[in-house]
């Protein structure tokens, strides 16, 4: 008997002069991206494009991580109709926190794995408490990173960082994740409020319209050399493959009912 899927994770803006807090609540403090999680999300996203004097966009988990994952329960039936929604859903849902104007950081209070990760990806900073385990462990159900995950931390990290964070679904500690340069800075739990207060404050007192300018051109720059999008639209394909072998299905279910996968 497959279970059913968790409440959906909450997800609130607070706005407080040129910053906008987003933050994710989920039953027990998992955050979990549910296709009702991803509406709110998405909604919010709505009002924050609105949202021009905005300078910074702060997201933020609260309890026991930053974002778990996606809802594995979504991925157990998939058809080739519902995958393409999915999958596509997902790559635009990033793709716009990516693009908005104002500078975005991700605050990685607790563990950011799969869907939470690749949210971070679309981040302009990336910080963590020292405490927390980061990383893309889709390999491990038979799935890949396919929210713009795959291309965008081989994009922005290399193929070889890409390679150990991806083909083993390796979960680092903050410390390692700093080292290679996947997180910005880490801090102590105990210090974390004040950390994120001070980083807030130094982006406000640069000249806004220098960021907005440099924002868009270093964007620009990447999308020119990188082709985010045809490698977003192999991500999908890639997925498609996957689906097709029945690897998806096993690996989802062996990740509910809490087995390890017998790969055939």
């Amino acid at each position: 008997m497959r279970n059913s899927s968790p409440p959906a994770t909450q997800v609130h803006l607070d706005v407080e002069g040129e910053v906008a807090r987003v933050s994710f609540s989920g039953e027990r403090g998992i955050q979990i991206l549910g296709s009702e999680t991803r509406a709110a999300l998405n909604s919010v996203l709505d009002d924050l494009e609105k949202l021009a004097h905005l300078r910074v966009v702060l997201f933020q988990g609260t309890g026991r991580t930053f974002i778990a994952g996606a809802d594995i329960h979504e991925f157990l039936d998939l058809d080739e109709q519902r995958a393409r929604e999915l999958i596509r859903g997902g790559q635009e849902m990033m793709t716009r926190i990516s693009n908005l104007p104002a500078i975005t950081i991700a605050a990685i209070n607790g563990a950011c794995a799969g869907g939470g990760f690749e949210l971070s990806l679309a981040c302009d900073y990336r910080f963590a408490k020292k405490n927390v385990k980061i990383g893309l462990p889709e390999t491990t159900l038979g799935l890949l990173p396919c929210w713009g995950g795959t291309i965008r931390s081989t994009l922005m990290f290399g193929s070889a960082i890409a390679t150990r964070l991806i083909l083993t679904g390796e979960l680092l500690s903050a410390k390692q994740a700093k080292k290679l340069g996947v997180v910005h800075e880490i801090c102590e739990a105990d210090e974390w409020q004040d950390f994120l207060t001070q980083w807030i404050a130094t982006i406000l007192s640069r000249g806004p319209n220098a960021q907005r300018e440099a924002k868009r051109l270093i964007q620009k720059t990447e999308r020119t050399i990188s082709q985010l999008e045809l490698g977003l639209s192999d991500e999908l394909n890639a997925l498609l493959v996957i689906l097709d072998s029945g690897e998806l299905q096993t690996g989802a279910q062996a990740f509910l009912d809490k087995t390890k996968p017998i790969w055939s």
